[in-house]
């Protein structure tokens, strides 16, 4: 009952560690401390030393890919698992650790030296071997096996057959065909079982999981700033002399999601492109190199500012395969980041690769470096999505001014080419700027091109005098040349091929470019 007691209350006090984890959190991400009891006896300190121990613990598993690239991952309730594994004997041999792989090299040659040892034990004792063995001498007797009296005799006699180093005091005769068939049996088992044993331990030696070992990945990861783009990097360096070869990487963003319709998927993996379609994730991996990840729309990163990274919960998998030099095979590194381990606003020091002496024309790699990091100045703590956005609103202000100041300075220019000596536009700016080269990328700009909408020829220029044919005038273009009366200022731009044509139409618009300035002379007064 004691024992149950004090598992329950282990059990609880673990609940309870890990209820307050969000509250340790919460404390930790604003800067305070954890706070702690006020007093503590012997005991109860005992005790919370071995919660923060568990704590410590259940944080660790909380990772999927640890640091050196184990997979925190166990099969629990899996049906016939026993049957699935020893269906798939030579990958359940090597995957096993090098003690048990050893046992069962050990126990695959015993068990086999045993089992044929009753065998031989058995077929001399239903020939009489033992108890003529004192007659031998005397009588015509001839055994099964020689000098195999007991058991031991026998264990040894199929020792020395499986093992073929030879015949000597124990032998087989001719009189018993069945003992001739056992050693050719024994033989035949001797050859498979030395097969199955040595093909396990030499595919497990060159097994090329080992080569990842000399791998070496940053511990940390950092963002910055790359030609204007926000990019996720990390370094990666052999320490071999022996390459890799076609060397690639890949990298996975591994967080929980959220459905529309309120299902909670715990596990989701996003793609990080690191330059699949250029061909940048394939590596010559001789000196330690930078990858960088360009936090783009489509990167899962696109949204995480500086303050979103601190309590983000996601976990980054890298993963580096290449091909061994000596063996050919296959072979994977990886290791993991959570957001603890990405720094914002620092870069990776360039000083790992130097030229050691200029005589031998070599180069140093100090690894002692390959940690070094520094932070850059005056680096952005927004998200992507922020940077763009902010791009997005001066580029599209930008587009718009030019529009109105391109539109203007046309509309200018067409009606002082008119009316060269009307004093209400002798102030205006003439430029003849073609409305081809307003930019049309932004949207908005689109939308204010749009135009008046006008039956015949009204609101059009006429296709033979000017090189906008076809173009329909902005209501806003017109309010910046401050006249009101739309359909005068269409009626003002209109041309003629007909001489004549133009001076009437000239004088019209004489006309009624005076009653406008009437109009806003007493709009003014008033």
């Amino acid at each position: 009952m004691n024992e149950i007691t004090n598992l329950t209350s282990d059990d609880d006090a673990l609940r309870a560690s890990n209820t307050s984890l969000s509250s340790e959190s919460a404390y930790s991400s604003n800067g305070n401390a954890v706070p702690l009891p006020s007093t503590l006896n012997r005991k109860e300190s005992v005790r919370s030393y071995k919660l923060r121990r568990k704590l410590k613990r259940h944080k660790q598993m909380q990772r999927l890919v640890s640091k050196d690239g184990m997979c925190n991952v166990v099969h629990c309730h899996v049906k016939y698992r026993g049957f699935r594994f020893m269906s798939d004997m030579f990958t359940t041999l090597v995957d096993l650790r090098w003690r048990y792989m050893l046992l069962v090299f050990t126990l695959a040659y015993v068990l086999g030296w045993f089992l044929f040892g009753i065998v031989w034990f058995i077929i001399a004792v239903s020939h009489g071997d033992h108890r003529n063995a004192s007659m031998n001498a005397t009588l015509d007797f001839e055994p099964c096996v020689e000098n195999v009296n007991t058991f031991t005799g026998a264990f040894l006699f199929s020792v020395e057959t499986q093992t073929t180093i030879g015949y000597g005091f124990r032998s087989v005769t001719e009189e018993c065909p069945q003992a001739v068939f056992i050693v050719v049996a024994q033989s035949v088992f001797s050859c498979l079982i030395d097969a199955v044993m040595i093909g396990c331990v030499f595919a497990k030696i060159a097994r090329p999981k080992k080569r990842a070992a000399t791998l070496k990945f940053s511990r940390n990861a950092v963002i910055a700033q790359r030609d204007g783009q926000l990019c996720f990097m990390f370094r990666v360096g052999d320490i071999r002399m022996s390459h890799l070869y076609e060397a690639h990487m890949r990298a996975y963003l591994i967080k929980p999601r959220v459905t529309e319709e309120g299902e909670i998927i715990p596990i989701v993996q996003y793609n990080m492109d690191l330059g699949y379609d250029t061909g940048e994730d394939r590596i010559f991996l001789v000196w330690p190199l930078i990858i960088s990840h360009v936090i783009d729309e489509k990167s899962p990163l696109y949204e995480y500012s500086a303050q979103d990274l601190s309590t983000a919960d996601f976990e980054i998998i890298i993963i580096l395969e290449g091909v061994v030099e000596q063996t050919g095979l296959t072979t994977q590194a990886r290791t993991s980041y959570l957001p603890s381990e990405i720094i914002w606003g620092h870069r990776f020091c360039s000083s790992v690769v130097a030229l050691k002496h200029e005589t031998d024309k070599q180069y140093s790699i100090d690894y002692a470096k390959f940690e070094d990091i520094y932070e850059v100045p005056d680096m952005t703590r927004a998200s992507a999505k922020t940077i763009d956005q902010r791009h997005h609103n001066e580029e599209e202000e930008g587009n718009s001014k030019l529009f109105l100041d391109c539109m203007q300075h046309y509309m200018t220019n067409v009606i002082n080419k008119q009316h060269p000596h009307n004093g209400v536009h002798s102030n205006r700016i003439v430029a003849d700027i073609p409305l081809r080269e307003v930019p049309l990328r932004d949207a908005s700009v689109r939308r204010r091109l749009r135009g008046l909408s006008s039956k015949g020829n009204n609101g059009r220029l006429n296709r033979n005098s000017d090189p906008l044919a076809g173009k329909r005038w902005h209501p806003s273009v017109v309010r910046q040349l401050s006249v009101t009366d739309t359909a005068a200022v269409k009626d003002e731009t209109l041309k003629n091929n007909d001489e004549s044509d133009v001076d009437d139409e000239a004088g019209e618009t004489q006309g009624l470019l005076s009653r406008q300035d009437s109009r806003i002379a007493r709009e003014s007064n008033v």
